[in-house]
């Protein structure tokens, strides 16, 4: 993973011509996805380009809370492989930042051209997304709901659709269309604290366990779950699968 992170560093100086153009480039979309990207695009030709974009999203709410939420309970088991019924993404807040590299083609002979790009992505989640959690303490059975702090690292590669328009000899923007990515989760750890967990014996503590297991559908090919103290931690045995999707971006560039 080191050897690729550093082939795409280099890969722009390789093999250049002397027709190339230099942009800079900044989200204008990111009042609405509180997403801020910078990137520079290094033209190779009328058709080829590199392009490395760095991200920042600061940990706040989503936009599309309620329906992401009436999404995430009705398909997230089939997507993702955990339950949400008793997770409730509308009421998560996000933090993610990440790198991503892209070699890009452009098409036809007008000035402003769709783009067919191949990337790669980096990108470190910290996430708080508030869970309801069944505890056993003293022969009862407590209902808690309690936010589940998530460290999340994927990596993965896709392919981007869009389009590049010109205004004048400088001033581009690119329009993101549509851009599925698939790859692994190298680590994913989830933690809750909680008071009332650290009274809980050794018999509570196992209650905790299975029901989290059961009532989120972990898979125990890929997840370990502990509970100690005030904590319940899950995290991950082997790599797991990851989807992503960008689309609905908006870049505005300087060239030069």
């Amino acid at each position: 993973m080191r050897k690729l992170f550093i082939f795409f560093l280099f890969l722009p100086h390789i093999g250049y011509s002397q027709d190339f153009k230099n942009a800079f480039k900044v989200s204008v979309s990111a009042a609405a996805t509180k997403i801020y990207a910078v990137q520079h695009e290094y033209r190779f030709t009328d058709h080829l380009s590199f392009n490395h974009t760095l991200f920042y999203r600061p940990k706040s709410g989503i936009p599309f809370g309620t329906q992401l939420d009436k999404l995430a309970k009705s398909r997230g088991l089939g997507i993702t492989g955990v339950d949400f019924k008793y997770i409730y993404v509308n009421e998560a807040k996000i933090g993610v930042k990440g790198y991503s590299p892209e070699l890009r083609y452009y098409f036809g002979k007008k000035r402003s051209k769709a783009f067919l790009g191949g990337f790669a992505q980096f990108e470190r989640y910290d996430t708080d997304l508030p869970a309801q959690l069944s505890v056993q303490y003293q022969s009862n059975i407590v209902e808690i709901k309690a936010p589940v702090n998530f460290d999340i690292r994927t990596f993965s590669g896709g392919i981007l659709i869009g389009k590049q328009f010109w205004f004048g000899n400088k001033v581009s923007l690119d329009f993101v269309l549509f851009g599925p990515h698939f790859g692994k989760a190298s680590k994913v750890y989830a933690k809750v604290q909680d008071s009332l967990l650290e009274r809980l014996n050794s018999m509570d503590q196992d209650y905790l366990k299975n029901k989290v297991i059961e009532r989120f559908r972990l898979s125990e090919t890929y997840y370990d779950v502990s509970v100690a103290g005030d904590k319940a931690e899950i995290i991950n045995k082997q790599r797991v699968p990851y989807l992503g999707i960008r689309g609905g971006g908006l870049n505005l560039g300087i060239n030069f």
